[in-house]
């Protein structure tokens, strides 16, 4: 039985780090955005163009009118997730607590969740060969980005700071297992926070 490839997407912009790193951003958590007028959601109140957004997978980075980062990812017009600091979570947060009556959205943070981030010469390959991943999507916006689902880890890739940059999300154990097997591949861990 065949099975379907999962695409994923390198960007043509941005930096390669020569030393290959992981580090685990501490202050980035994880906010599952879903209900039938999300889209309307985001358009009208975070003023995002998501017309570009149009496959699963595909996201965009923006900031808060209080000038908070963040990273969104398209899964349906009902569903998106955000990746963002601590800080950018809770204005989200307060935003759609205050449009909550507006429209129908809800907001659930996955704290059951954790994000390791790792860059380098070897990123890419190392990402697509242990997710099997197969390459197909070229991005060249330095603020658009890409996630897909691997197994139990969202696995996703971004420009910070002009650099580019792969994401891990899944449960704790999880990444614990994949640090280590980074770090096998020569990964250097390292406590120094992400580009952001």
């Amino acid at each position: 039985m065949m099975s379907t490839p999962i695409i994923f997407a390198k960007h043509r912009l941005g930096t390669v780090a020569a030393e290959n790193r992981i580090f685990s951003p501490q202050d980035l958590v994880v906010l599952d955005f879903s209900g039938f007028e999300t889209t309307p959601f985001l358009n009208q109140e975070l003023g995002l163009n998501l017309n570009k957004l149009m496959a699963p997978g595909l996201g965009v980075q923006g900031q808060l009118a209080g000038g908070q980062s963040f990273a969104v990812y398209y899964f349906s017009e009902t569903a998106y997730r955000f990746v963002l600091s601590e800080d950018a979570a809770q204005a989200l947060t307060a935003l759609v607590s205050k449009h909550g009556s507006d429209y129908d959205i809800e907001l659930v943070r996955r704290s059951d969740l954790a994000i390791t981030q790792l860059s380098g010469e070897a990123a890419l390959e190392t990402v697509l060969s242990s997710f099997s991943l197969t390459p197909g999507l070229q991005i060249s916006d330095m603020q658009a980005c890409y996630g897909k689902q691997s197994g139990e880890v969202f696995v996703t890739t971004l420009v910070q700071q002009d650099q580019q940059q792969y994401q891990l999300i899944a449960q704790q154990d999880t990444l614990s297992l994949w640090q280590a097997r980074l770090a096998e591949q020569g990964f250097a861990h390292s406590d120094e926070h992400a580009p952001n």
